[in-house]
């Protein structure tokens, strides 16, 4: 069962929904997924934590990105991990918005990059946590 999160700021209900969509269908086709483990499929969109470090070393998003998109599952081999950062990074820059650039920016005449930095970080689901809990009842009726 996949888990992603993106951390954004500033997207609006309606796009997260298609965003949502589409990103549900990379999962099932990149990590070949039957179509009912759609409902086992989790998306978050989470706002980026504040910096909580004094170095600013504990930042969601990695610096030059605009927004990072956290992906966790099993068995995610380095061809399914490619595919998916490949098709999630097309699909994402044209619907994510583009950073606002700053006031001393503006005044400088400094262009803001046309599509959006997206950092993807991926991890390897523990199965601890996510497989399901089986109870083997064989000793207890034994007994």
């Amino acid at each position: 069962m996949p888990y992603l999160r993106l951390y954004s700021r500033n997207v609006p209900i309606e796009q997260k929904r298609v965003i949502g969509q589409k990103l549900m269908e990379i999962t099932l086709h990149t990590f070949h997924l039957r179509p009912e483990e759609r409902n086992r499929t989790t998306i978050q969109f989470i706002p980026p934590p504040q910096v909580s470090g004094a170095d600013g070393s504990q930042l969601a998003i990695p610096r030059g990105a605009d927004f990072m998109l956290e992906v966790m599952a099993h068995h995610m081999t380095d061809a399914k991990k490619r595919a998916f950062a490949e098709e999630a990074a097309t699909m994402l820059a044209p619907l994510l918005p583009a950073k606002a650039r700053s006031r001393i920016a503006r005044l400088l005449g400094i262009k803001a990059s046309p599509a959006p930095q997206i950092a993807l970080q991926f991890d390897e689901l523990s199965p601890a946590i996510s497989d399901p809990v089986v109870i083997d009842d064989t000793e207890r009726l034994a007994a």
